[in-house]
């Protein structure tokens, strides 16, 4: 199963509390086996999270009821034939500097082909271009 979502943060989100919840969110991942992406900024978050049905759905549920989130929009859950990534990993666009992480990295301009599959589905595909202009979150960009 497959989930394309995307998020928006409150005011109380800062750049410190968002790298320790990618870090977490990464330690989480890895012990359930689910793979994905996390693309954000201190307000706005599109992730990707795949594996087994019920695992991504308890995930996305506790997700949603973090207080650290005011607004969740699903645009998307379908079953795959096979996974698209081959872990989890977040990258953060948060012009704030962290230390770093194996599965938690910054997202410039040239990572977003790193943070991508070789070969994304259309769907993918047209989700991240949707949410990023010239490799960055729109949202950042309009802020």
């Amino acid at each position: 199963m497959q989930y394309i979502y995307s998020s928006i943060c409150t005011d109380k989100m800062t750049g410190d509390k968002g790298v320790l919840i990618s870090i977490k969110s990464v330690e989480i991942c890895e012990r359930l086996g689910l793979t994905g992406r996390v693309f954000s900024n201190r307000t706005h978050t599109f992730a990707i999270t795949e594996g087994p049905e019920m695992l991504v759905q308890h995930y996305y549920n506790a997700v949603k009821a973090d207080p650290l989130v005011e607004t969740m929009v699903l645009h998307g859950q379908r079953t795959i034939a096979a996974r698209e990534f081959d872990d989890y990993s977040v990258w953060l666009d948060i012009n704030h500097p962290f230390d770093p992480h194996p599965q938690v990295h910054p997202m410039t301009a040239g990572s977003l082909a790193r943070a991508m599959p070789d070969v994304p589905s259309v769907r993918l595909r047209v989700m991240v271009d949707a949410f990023f202009d010239a490799g960055r979150l729109v949202a950042q960009a309009r802020r």
